[in-house]
């Protein structure tokens, strides 16, 4: 039985992407498959459902921080603080950051894979599977495929503002605690003298000026966007494997 998959998740085309590719690989168990010291289609297949399950990690983690606040203590609700809580939040908080950039990342060691079935000298990486890059797989298919679509939406992705967020967000996690919640309030006073209270929760990153807004869909509106940007890869993988 297959994984089941999120329904944010382009699942037929990822699919289809992932048949086209195979035909440029030594059939599963041929001869030149069990020689293959690098493993060329183990290597694009483990990267391949890498995707798929990071996406689904992602998922879950969102979906995990939106009960852990809707069942939150009183003493958090009171602003009193809850470090047990506080933990849960950082620990989807990290996953998510960590799982959402390696969504890119996994689908750009695949592609580095499947070009260097077609352009073998432009992929010289492929022995070297730790230096296999986003950056690495850009350089190489703008080297190869300079006109391909999948070359330009790699050669645009750092400059997507939902990607480097991501990536901002995600380089800061890998270093230490992602932040805390910082609560804000003001009031405003009204010519008939009444008052309007305003409260503003953010999760607080020191060092980053992305303002993430705290509650239950902080995680959501991240995985919202890292699946637009997602489906415009896929699409254009697919259409490069076909």
């Amino acid at each position: 039985m297959d994984i089941s998959m999120p329904s944010g998740f382009p699942q037929i085309e990822f699919r289809a992407f992932g048949l086209a590719a195979h035909a440029f690989f030594p059939k599963i168990l041929s001869d030149d498959d069990l020689n293959d010291p690098l493993e060329r289609l183990r290597q694009f297949d483990w990267a391949w459902q890498a995707v798929r399950y990071r996406y689904r990690l992602c998922f879950e983690c969102s979906e995990e921080f939106r009960l852990l606040l809707s069942n939150a203590s009183e003493s958090w609700r009171s602003l009193a603080g809850d470090e047990d809580l506080s933990y849960k939040l950082e620990r989807c908080i990290y996953i998510f950051f960590m799982g959402g950039l390696s969504i890119f990342e996994s689908l750009g060691f695949a592609l580095y894979f499947l070009g260097s079935t077609l352009e073998p000298t432009a992929f010289p990486l492929i022995a070297k599977p730790k230096k296999i890059t986003l950056d690495a797989t850009t350089k190489a298919f703008v080297a190869a495929f300079p006109k391909a679509v999948i070359t330009q939406r790699l050669s645009e992705l750092s400059k997507k503002p939902e990607f480097a967020r991501l990536d901002g967000v995600r380089n800061i996690l890998a270093h230490r605690l992602s932040g805390r919640r910082s609560v804000r309030s003001w009031s405003t006073l009204h010519r008939d003298g009444s008052y309007e209270s305003t409260t503003e929760e953010n999760w607080y990153i020191p060092g980053s000026n992305e303002k993430l807004t705290f509650d239950g869909e902080l995680l959501q509106r991240h995985l919202d966007a890292i699946t637009s940007l997602l489906v415009t890869f896929v699409w254009a993988s697919r259409e490069f494997a076909q």
